[in-house]
This record gives structure tokens, C-alpha cells and sequence, in this order.
């Protein structure tokens, strides 16, 4: 027993004292390959974003950029699952993309321009490449169109259309877009409640199409006019009356006449109020002491209290 026990002792000290570089370099040699295993075992996939930084034309360049670029790529990256546990937590750095030029026709993301760990490798880009539309971008006057909404106080109208000041405005956009606008639209100028008179108000814009913008003041200075509401009556082949001669006739003899007026005093109205008058008297360069027969175009016409009268034919041929 006693010299067994000092043959191991041997034994082991023999093994631990010779050939000691050996032993190490073979040591070595099976860190590095439980070390290569190991991280062969722990490599994953890992699909991250990258955000995208554009650097478009400057403000007032003459090209626009119409392809909508999408605010982050992503990045499908293979590597020890330690190192994409950090870019997960910190972010994948941003991708520049220089615009300037105006005239860039594709944009294609390359491996070497992403700023990754060494020991992680990119599998997948999505998208690969980004195709470019660009469009000139031009200026153009387009009208102003002003509405109203709501209703007058009772008894009036809304006269005629509202009427905007500027009447027109420049748009500038893509070519596309501007060449199509028909106007710039504002928000209604509400009458409610209004009477008689000319009313003004600044009334902004609604906004532009995307990529369009206005160039000129927000608001637009818009003016309605409101009257009292008019009624209207006809009265049909109303005898002329001559007036400025002792004795004449008229061709035609009767004419059509409408009244316009507020309600109240047109309802009241009779035929025999409605009187359309020749007055030859009132005929510019006719001397009637002089030219006591003749001929001569005259203009009727109907005098009434507070409303207005139309007449058809507007004028007669008068002879004395």
C-alpha cells in the first residue's frame, strides 16, 4: 500500500512538471474552441429599425421630392445575442440620406454604411433600395372663393356675392398639384343675423393641399352686402302716357312693366299707380316750340315711392 501510494505521488508530480509548454499551448487550444462553440451556439437573428434622416433641397428650391420616404428601414442583423441585446436597448445609429441635389434617382442601402458592432453581420435590408420621384415645382395665380353661410335678419337678403380682397393669390407646388387647383377656398363668412349694409370680416384660408402652400396673408378681407328683400310684381301692357306735346301717340302703345320692392309697398300696389311716361321734354337737343311735329325715340319711365321699375320694351317711338 505504502509504495502504491508513492507511485501515484509520482505519477502526479511527473504530469504536472513535464512538458509544461505543451500542456499549456494545448490548453490554450481547448479555451478557444469551447470559446468558438460557445459563441456558435449563442449567435441569433435579430431584426432591428433604423431610423432615416433625409436631407432634402433648401427652402425655395424649384425641385420637390414626391416619393414618400419612410421614417425608419429595418435590418434583419446575425450576431452574438449579447451584442444585439445592447443594439436593441441604444438603437441602431441613423442613416443619413443626402437629398441636396434635387436630381437623385434611387437611394440604395449598403451594408458598409450602417455603424454595427464588429461581430454582428447584416442579413437582411428591407427595403433594399428606394426609387425616386421628383417634380418641378411652380408658382401660379389662382382666384379666391369666398360663401356665406347662415341666414339675414328677417325682411333682407344677401346681395349679390361676397367679395374677397385679394381676389387672387399664388400658389407654389409641385406642378402637378398647382396646375389642378381651381381656387383657394375660404371659410364661410357667416350672416346670420345681418341687416342692410355692406358688411366686412377677415376670413382665414383653408389650408393648401400637402406640398402646396400659399404665398400671401392667412386671412382675406371679404365684404357681403346685405339689402332688404325685394318683392315683385308684374303688370302687363300698361298704356303710355305722353307728356311735353298736346296730342301724340306712341308705337307700341302699351308696355310690360315689373315693380321691385320691399314686400309692403309692392303688394300695395295698384294698375293704375303703374303709369310708364314718354316726356319728350326730357329729349336731349328736341326743341318743341320750334319742331311742333316730328318724331323721336324716347325712354320711358315710371316714377314710384321706394320701388324700382323695369319696363319692356324700355323705349317707344313717339310722334306728335
Amino acid at each position: 500500500m505504502t509504495r502504491l501510494l508513492a507511485w501515484l505521488l509520482t505519477f502526479a508530480k511527473e504530469s504536472v512538471s513535464e512538458n509544461v509548454g505543451l500542456k499549456a499551448i494545448s490548453m490554450g487550444f481547448a479555451v478557444a474552441l469551447f470559446a468558438f462553440l460557445y459563441g456558435q451556439q449563442d449567435e441569433q437573428l435579430r431584426t432591428l429599425p433604423v431610423p432615416v434622416v433625409l436631407r432634402p433641397p433648401a427652402e425655395g428650391s424649384d425641385r420637390e421630392l414626391m416619393t414618400q420616404i419612410p421614417a425608419s428601414i429595418h435590418l434583419t442583423l446575425r450576431g452574438p445575442a449579447r451584442a444585439l441585446d445592447k443594439l436593441a436597448q441604444e438603437g441602431v445609429p441613423p442613416i443619413e440620406i443626402d437629398l441636396r441635389s434635387g436630381n437623385r434617382e434611387q437611394i440604395i442601402f449598403e451594408d458598409r454604411r450602417f455603424q454595427l458592432p464588429p461581430d454582428t453581420k447584416v442579413s437582411i435590408i428591407d427595403p433594399p433600395s428606394i426609387d425616386l420621384d421628383w417634380e418641378d415645382v411652380v408658382a401660379r395665380q389662382i382666384p379666391v372663393q369666398a360663401s356665406v353661410s347662415g341666414q339675414p335678419a328677417a325682411g333682407f337678403v344677401v346681395k349679390g356675392e361676397p367679395d374677397p380682397d385679394p381676389a387672387q393669390l399664388t400658389a407654389r407646388g409641385p406642378r402637378s398639384l398647382v396646375e389642378v387647383m381651381q381656387s383657394a377656398r375660404l371659410a364661410p363668412f357667416d350672416v346670420s343675423g345681418l341687416s342692410e349694409g355692406v358688411h366686412r370680416r377677415h376670413i382665414a384660408l383653408d389650408a393648401p393641399p400637402a406640398r402646396v402652400r400659399f404665398i400671401g396673408p392667412s386671412s382675406v378681407t371679404v365684404s357681403v352686402t346685405v339689402a332688404r328683400r325685394l318683392a315683385e310684381a308684374r303688370f302687363d301692357n300698361r298704356p303710355v302716357e305722353i307728356s311735353g306735346v298736346p296730342a301724340g301717340s306712341s308705337a307700341p302703345r302699351a308696355v310690360d312693366v315689373v315693380v321691385f320692392g320691399s314686400p309692403e309697398v309692392v303688394h300695395a300696389l295698384k294698375a293704375e299707380q303703374v303709369v310708364p311716361r314718354a316726356d319728350l321734354s326730357q329729349v336731349p337737343g328736341l326743341d318743341l316750340k320750334e319742331q311742333r311735329h316730328g318724331s323721336a325715340i324716347v325712354k320711358l319711365r315710371v316714377e314710384l315711392m321706394h320701388a324700382e321699375a323695369e319696363i319692356q320694351p324700355p323705349s317707344v317711338n313717339v310722334r306728335w
